[in-house]
């Protein structure tokens, strides 16, 4: 990172934020200011646009691996410069968003964003999280810009899987309770972090009242006021916690239980939000409130949200696992000591097994 890109640096979020159903679709009209974009995206993400869109732009397309590696992106970012474009459009999910961010940091061109799904802020966020080549948590990258623009597009977003608008919901609720504790402690809290700590606060209110209804209207085809609030609150309205709050809101507890379950190669094919919503029940019980835990469960199963080691394809009885897990959760990097001060990996192991048995 530049010594000139601080963490703590106010990041409000992109030049433009548009949402609105069908915005997808017409692309074309917002890129006529540049010569020679290109598009990346994933295999899925392009089947899922282009079988939405009714006029596909005639662009360059460049696939990334589905890796959300640094290699891929510089990969990409070599085969593009050769092409040399001006600026990426990138069409997908969020480890399509983090690739589409380094590679247009490493050739210094702008970037458009297009989520196809809603699980999580990644096409608002200045932040790349990379993995390695065994989709092991790696790293995660602070950018010096933000993209261009971001078009929003509930109708389009509507055509993912369910499971990853139900994944959004769990790593956006983790925005209130990830930096509420790490907020709560600190004694100089500027305007922008209150600010920060409110909107957490509204998309907590949000999405314990819209998301039934969203996840209804999504079921039953609806592009609703529903459905919009939750995706925008998802995308956009959980950017500005980090944006506004820097290191003290991008995350501790339930990202860092996230990250470590990654080790687990059983884990790989779980939501990214449903790891983090798991996670955020681990921090609430070492935090010592199990109550409101407990408080958060009827909700959690209303929606598919997950509470239990099996749900996040772990073995229960698997103690080395668990042991590996609560290691890398405290391990170097990490950021759980902001929400639990001097957490240890024990106090980690404890707090997964009662996070089994509180109801």
């Amino acid at each position: 990172m530049s010594s000139l890109i601080r963490e703590n640096d106010v990041r409000s979020g992109p030049d433009r934020y548009i949402s609105e159903p069908g915005i997808a679709a017409d692309i074309g009209r917002f890129l006529s200011d540049y010569r020679h974009p290109v598009i990346v995206t994933g295999t899925h993400s392009w089947h899922a646009f282009a079988g939405y869109a009714t006029n596909v732009p005639d662009y360059p397309v460049f696939r990334y691996d589905g890796s959300a590696t640094k290699r891929n992106a510089k990969e990409l970012a070599g085969a593009i410069s050769a092409d040399q474009a001006d600026a990426i459009v990138a069409i997908g999910a969020g480890k399509l968003s983090d690739t589409a961010k380094n590679i247009a940091e490493l050739l210094g061109i702008d970037l458009i964003m297009v989520p196809t799904l809603a699980a999580t802020c990644a096409a608002y966020s200045p932040l790349s999280v990379n993995y390695d080549e065994d989709h092991r948590y790696e790293s995660a990258l602070l950018h010096h810009r933000n993209s261009n623009l971001v078009l929003v597009d509930a109708a389009l977003i509507a055509t993912g899987p369910r499971r990853y608008l139900v994944g959004g919901i769990g790593d956006t609720l983790a925005k209130w309770y990830e930096s509420r504790p790490v907020f709560e402690r600190s004694d100089d809290l500027s305007t922008f972090d209150e600010l920060s700590l409110r909107s957490a606060k509204l998309i907590r209110e949000i999405l314990l009242e819209e998301s039934e209804h969203a996840l209804r209207s999504l079921d039953e085809g609806k592009i609703d006021n529903h459905l919009r609030r939750v995706v925008d609150a998802i995308i956009g309205l959980s950017g500005t916690v980090g944006g506004f709050g820097g290191t003290k809101a991008r995350a501790s507890g339930a990202h860092s239980v996230h990250d470590a379950l990654t080790v687990l190669p059983a884990t790989a094919g779980v939501v990214h939000g449903l790891k983090v919503a798991y996670g955020i029940m681990v921090q609430l019980v070492a935090e010592g409130k199990e109550n409101e835990a407990s408080e958060l469960i009827p909700f959690y199963e209303r929606v598919g949200l997950p509470h239990s080691l099996a749900s996040v394809n772990v073995d229960p009885q698997d103690a080395k696992g668990i042991r590996d897990v609560a290691e890398h959760a405290v391990g170097a990097g990490s950021a759980f000591d902001q929400a639990v001060p001097g957490i240890t990996a024990d106090d980690v192991v404890r707090a997964i097994r009662r996070v089994e048995e509180v109801r």
